[in-house]
């Protein structure tokens, strides 16, 4: 990805404050991206060989790190307004563009369709990642995994089966059980599969096709109640078309319909404490998973907001500012 900002001092450390939504642009433009820009953006070659991008905000007097896992077509960039917020915080940040979205390798000839071989290749890929970029460069410092829907999915399985190298762990509306209307989740999954197996695994899945910027509107979004960071998400891609992402291939559902299955039954195998987000007007993820998630796992806290859309690190500043906040205790406390 060729990186459209111009890279500025930052000035403004010892300011806490989330962005106002009603100086958003501005502000957006005048000091997130220029904060934005300072971090280094690097390359990681996984095991299959697709060149992953991320990003790390590191500062020599930080004491703690954290790791940030995106949702399904999230670029990392989309993040800046988060990684803005965390800058007195004396805390690393690094964050990864999962395979096959934002500005890592895409799998298919056509970028647009979002698809995987093996859901526990996005699990392979953070494993990687950590042990060869993030570990060694924090060595000696607390981790904190924080990550968002289909990122809380991967960081579910890393907790339940990799190494024991974060302190606590912040899931934001975790992809635990796929929203699949208008089919029921099991009707869901035998269609796919049904797809997968009639080699239509690589073709968009019912219902779903590329990314048509005319047709994204805030009007008929259902990720976000925040029109100014809606329109925000939307100018990434308007702007770096490379960077969007349409609707999941019929194979990316039937691996994802088949890990979340019974993600709930890994709380048990999480032993640090989790902090879990969860939105009460979700059209995205189902809550059932979530709430048994959290009554399997002793130190799980769960946050019900009650008028928050799937997206809360991308919500109104009210809902938004509540996460941060919650997130920020969570860390330092």
């Amino acid at each position: 990805m060729k990186t459209l900002i111009i890279a500025l001092a930052f000035l403004l450390d010892s300011v806490v404050y989330a962005v106002p939504e009603k100086d958003f642009s501005q502000v957006w433009s005048n000091d997130v991206m220029p904060y934005f820009a300072t971090g280094q953006q690097r390359t990681f070659i996984n095991s299959q060989g697709l060149k992953l991008n991320y990003f790390s905000f590191v500062r020599s007097r930080n004491t703690k790190t954290i790791v940030l896992l995106p949702g399904r077509t999230e670029p990392a960039i989309k993040y800046a307004e988060f990684i803005y917020d965390m800058r007195a915080q004396r805390t690393n940040i690094y964050i990864l563009d999962h395979q096959g979205q934002g500005a890592s390798e895409r799998l298919l000839t056509d970028s647009q369709k979002g698809y995987v071989e093996h859901f526990v290749d996005y699990a392979r890929d953070l494993s990687g990642w950590l042990d060869e970029v993030v570990v060694p460069e924090t060595e000696g410092q607390d981790r904190y995994l924080v990550a968002h829907s289909m990122g809380g999915t991967i960081g579910t399985l890393y907790l339940a089966y990799g190494k024991p190298i974060f302190k606590k762990a912040v899931l934001s509306c975790p992809m635990m059980e796929i929203n699949t209307r208008p089919y029921k989740e099991n009707i869901g999954r035998l269609l796919t599969n049904i797809l997968v197996l009639a080699g239509q695994g690589k073709k968009y899945a019912p219902d779903r096709g590329p990314y048509i910027p005319a047709d994204d509107t805030f009007e008929k979004n259902e990720v976000t109640h925040s029109e100014p960071r809606f329109n925000m998400a939307k100018a990434l891609f308007t702007t770096m078309p490379s960077l969007a992402l349409g609707g999941p291939t019929s194979r990316w559902v039937a691996q994802s319909l088949k890990t979340t299955k019974k993600i709930d039954t890994l709380a048990e195998k999480i032993k640090i404490p989790v902090l879990m987000f969860q939105s009460g007007l979700d059209l995205i993820v189902q809550p059932e998973r979530q709430n048994t998630f959290c009554e399997k796992n002793s130190k799980c806290k769960k946050i019900h907001f009650a008028n928050a859309h799937h997206e809360i690190l991308q919500e109104t500043d009210d809902l938004r500012d509540q996460a941060i906040e919650e997130i920020k205790t969570f860390i330092n406390n």
